[in-house]
């Protein structure tokens, strides 16, 4: 045997005893070979699942809600956190912050929009696919994530891609929502059409394109469908969520998150204003009355301090000059022209009270908005009319009230004597001549608790 044929025998030899160790069954990593090592099998959560939901607008409330919710799911070992979503948009700076926390959570965060009816719209849709799991209940849609403008028209339009400062915005927003959805692994192009070009879609479609992971009936069946579910946290982290026999333990809102949360309703902080606006018209009109002022005061600045919501002062000017030509209707005669300036104004103004570049679809509802208007303006037209025929009417009380009343002389008045007026006996002196007794009298002026009077034509 020569050499070669030694080594080549050596060689197969060494091969066929490394094929009978244990080392072989290991698993080596692609490009390195013997560098295998054990696959790393997901850790199992089985802990309560926390509830917590969103309904309305989202705002820095609603942010701090989820973010102290997630955080005691996360120090109780909690195997999920689903979040039932309706809302019809929000504050762009606090979505960001929402989506965030989401992508920094030690445990799953399941977003659930739901129930039947409801929507992921605007920045509901950013929240619905920054989630861990994103899943829909039948019957509710998703997108329409535009900013949105109100031309002259009444009508909602996507703001267009000329305005240069939506266009920055846009472009930012479509880039940041982009980078969420791959790394979640969801529809990007989708994302930017719902950006770009408001699109909305079903429940159904949906998850035909890639933007959810389910469409499930119920809660129940939500906690039900998430049993053994494997998804990906932070770091390329894989947990497995185990919610066979979990305690569904409901986080709800504190009472101060609520009330910042109510007073960042569009539609409240509209009746604020609007009833704010209206006390202190009549105190204007009826100086004295105090405490229509001292309320409407408090309303207004409430209305224009509470909230976190970002106001658009064009529109509310328009609300001024709109109560500004319902209080001239009072004094011009326009035959009804400035009413209906006014009450145009008025709905104007309130439309566009919420458009901003921070706030995203929030807007009043035409439910809330037309009763309002209309009592508003129906307060200060009828209640003003009335001051102001107040302003001008008679004055029937004390000294005043008695001059030009009519009365009867009880004696004979050459100057002075008798006389009854409004029920009482009153000393008085002829100012036009002698006053026989019986004669009908009215009263001119008094001077001292003593009538001047003259004999009635």
């Amino acid at each position: 045997m020569n050499r070669k044929k030694l080594i080549v025998v050596m060689w197969l030899i060494g091969l066929g005893f490394w094929a009978m160790s244990p080392v072989a069954d290991r698993k080596a990593p692609a490009g390195k070979p013997g560098a295998a090592k054990d696959a790393v099998k997901p850790e199992v959560l089985s802990g309560p699942v926390y509830k917590m939901s969103i309904d309305g607008i989202i705002d820095n409330a609603v942010e701090h809600y989820l973010d102290k919710g997630i955080s005691e799911a996360e120090s109780k070992k909690a195997s999920a956190v689903i979040i039932t979503l309706d809302t019809p948009g929000g504050m762009l700076d606090a979505t960001k912050k929402i989506v965030q926390r989401f992508l920094s959570s030690k445990v799953p965060v399941v977003v659930y929009v739901s129930p039947k009816g409801a929507s992921a719209t605007s920045a509901g849709m950013m929240i619905t696919v920054g989630a861990s799991v994103a899943v829909m209940a039948p019957g509710t849609n998703i997108g329409a994530s535009h900013p949105v403008m109100m031309p002259f028209g009444l009508q909602y339009q996507p703001i267009p891609e000329t305005d240069i400062m939506m266009k920055k915005a846009t472009q930012d927003t479509v880039g940041w929502v982009r980078s969420i959805c791959e790394v979640r692994g969801r529809n990007a192009d989708w994302a930017e059409k719902a950006v770009r070009e408001s699109s909305s879609i079903t429940a159904q479609d949906a998850l035909k394109q890639g933007v959810i992971d389910g469409v499930v009936e119920n809660f129940d069946d939500l906690v039900k469908w998430l049993e053994g579910r494997t998804v990906k946290l932070n770091h390329d982290q894989m947990v497995t969520i185990s919610t066979k026999g979990s305690v569904v333990t409901p986080f709800n809102m504190r009472t101060g998150e609520m009330l910042q949360h109510i007073m960042n309703n569009p539609n409240v902080i509209l009746v604020l204003l609007l009833l704010g606006a209206l006390g202190v018209t009549i105190e204007i009109k009826a100086p004295g009355m105090i405490f229509p002022g001292l309320i409407g005061a408090a309303l207004i600045l409430i209305a224009l301090l509470a909230p976190s919501l970002s106001i658009n002062y064009i529109g509310l000017v328009l609300i001024i000059v709109g109560i500004g030509l319902l209080v001239a209707e009072l004094k011009i005669t326009s035959h009804g022209l400035l009413t209906a300036a006014g009450l145009a104004f008025l709905t104007y103004g309130a439309l566009m009270l919420f458009q901003t570049e921070r706030s995203w679809n929030v807007r009043v509802s035409w439910s809330i908005l037309v009763p309002l208007v209309l009592f508003v303006a129906a307060v200060i037209l009828v209640a003003g009319q009335r001051i102001l025929a107040a302003h001008h009417a008679k004055v029937e009380t004390g000294s005043e009230g008695l001059i030009g009343t009519e009365g009867k002389a009880m004696t004979d008045l050459n100057p002075a004597g008798k006389v009854f007026v409004n029920g009482e006996w009153w000393d008085a002196e002829s100012v036009g001549g002698e006053i026989k007794s019986g004669d009908k009298i009215v009263v001119k002026e008094m001077n001292q608790f003593i009538l001047k009077v003259k004999k009635a034509d």
